[in-house]
């Protein structure tokens, strides 16, 4: 009886593969992946990790400009209601005739903010060097988060803006960097490094909207 098994091709051990012809080293690698095969597959891997990267970026980018953007605005507002409250800050002096929050597009100063009191009543952030004037910390954005740019109602740009309350009504008036008022509306657009953007408004009528 004839053994069928000597009629099965046998695969030649990895030494032997130069002598294959092409037909039988098909064979050989049929069970594998081709080296254009392992190619292609990691270059599909590395294009979906990219665009996997480039959305998570993106999301936490739009949170983080979506945050400062009402970090912001919640900041106008308290410094309105402590305007209405006359809050005395220091208890060795009386409360200030009017706070304010000041913001900037200029280079080392579009990323963060502050809120002050005018002790001298002169509608704008007096004195650099006086602790008693700036009232708590400056307020940093995190993420690279940055002021682009502030306009007036006129659509003209503005470098340092003060956002000033009167007491004990809380009147409000838009200022220049000289304390000079700039109209009734100002429009403060954020920026992220991806280039999203939030664009926070402010009347002299009270309204503080994001968008």
């Amino acid at each position: 009886m004839q053994n069928n098994n000597s009629k099965l091709k046998t695969i030649p051990p990895k030494a032997e593969y130069r002598g294959l012809t092409l037909s039988a080293l098909r064979v050989t690698l049929k069970s594998g992946f081709t080296m254009v095969e392992i190619v292609v597959m990691l270059g599909i891997i590395t294009m979906l990790s990219t665009i996997v990267l480039t959305n998570f970026t993106g999301l936490n980018e739009g949170a983080a400009i979506e945050r400062a953007a009402q970090e912001l605005a919640v900041n106008i507002r308290r410094t309105q209601n402590d305007s209405l409250a006359v809050v005395q800050y220091n208890p060795l002096n009386p409360p200030p005739l009017a706070v304010g929050v000041r913001i900037s597009t200029i280079a080392q100063e579009n990323t963060s903010f502050f809120r002050f009191a005018d002790t001298v009543r002169d509608n704008k952030y007096t004195n650099p060097a006086s602790p008693a004037e700036k009232i708590g910390d400056t307020t940093t954005f995190v993420r690279g988060i940055k002021i682009g740019t502030i306009t007036n109602q006129d659509g003209q740009n503005q470098s340092i803006v003060h956002i000033m309350f009167a007491a004990p009504e809380a009147t409000i008036a838009l200022t220049d960097a000289n304390g000079i008022s700039i109209g009734q509306k100002i429009d403060i657009i954020l920026q992220a490094p991806s280039g999203q953007t939030r664009k926070i408004t402010v009347r002299t009528s009270g309204q503080i909207n994001v968008q």
